[in-house]
């Protein structure tokens, strides 16, 4: 089979089958929608055996390496989310501890991937192009958002403090491992190469705050332009007294009721 077939039957493909399926599952076919999904991220995880010689296998293969880590990090989360004073769908006090067990153990999963032999390598001694963007984004993004979701969880939750103190302790271990990347080479990522893709990140991430804020401006001036450039509505003649008259008669009919 042609190499360039083969990458769009076995990775393009399951790519495109996962936000197809996220579409499905919240529409009319949510069990069909979550196994079209969820088959296409295994087929995305296994194309570098599946498709070893397209460049594209880069990505399922780093996919395949920080699913497990991140999905410990979310759930761990969620866990502290929603283990406190929520209206809906509130958990147990208790799994407060597991979610930061979970998020410890899913930041040590990945700092082991930068400063010990986890490291995803395509080949021997060759890291994925792919970690390099992802471990520096993933660090700031993860600082920022946490520390934002501490600062909204004081000042519009109720009784939210203790789970805010965990998300900022989140934040700066984040930032943390952001400085110590800065600083400390790993086994084969040196702090020179995080530096220089940190910076790409926060280039990266400052350019689509700002592309996002310029687009919801520029939405927002279209439809203040199109509503002001809105004729005013048209005025209507009072009604007549003998519209009055029937209009009072049919009030009056229907408030007395039925007479028994």
């Amino acid at each position: 089979m042609d190499e360039m077939l083969q990458a769009f039957l076995l990775f393009w493909i399951p790519v495109s089958m996962v936000p197809l399926g996220l579409w499905y599952s919240l529409t009319s076919s949510p069990l069909r929608g979550r196994f079209l999904a969820f088959t296409g991220i295994v087929l995305i995880c296994l194309s570098p055996w599946t498709v070893p010689s397209s460049p594209s296998s880069a990505a399922g293969h780093l996919l395949g390496a920080v699913i497990g880590p991140c999905m410990l990090i979310v759930l761990g989360i969620y866990l502290i989310s929603f283990s406190g004073n929520v209206p809906v769908g509130k958990l147990p006090r208790s799994d407060r501890k597991i979610g930061f067990l979970m998020t410890t153990v899913g930041f040590a999963w990945l700092a082991g991937m930068h400063w010990w032999i986890l490291t995803p390598q395509i080949v021997q001694n060759e890291v994925n192009a792919y970690w390099y963007v992802f471990w520096p984004t993933f660090l700031l993004l993860t600082s920022c958002l946490a520390s934002c979701s501490a600062v909204t969880l004081l000042m519009i939750g109720e009784r939210r403090k203790a789970e805010s103190n965990i998300m900022f302790l989140v934040s700066a271990f984040s930032f943390t491992l952001l400085l110590l990347g800065l600083n400390v080479d790993g086994p084969l990522v040196t702090s020179g190469d995080f530096r220089q893709h940190l910076w790409l990140a926060v280039a990266d991430m400052s350019g689509i705050a700002v592309g996002s804020a310029l687009s919801i401006l520029v939405f927002a001036l279209v439809i203040y332009t199109y509503e002001r450039n809105l004729p005013g509505p048209e005025s209507i003649t009072p009604p007549t007294d003998s519209e009055l008259k029937q209009v009072s008669t049919l009030i009056a009919t229907h408030l007395g009721g039925e007479e028994e």
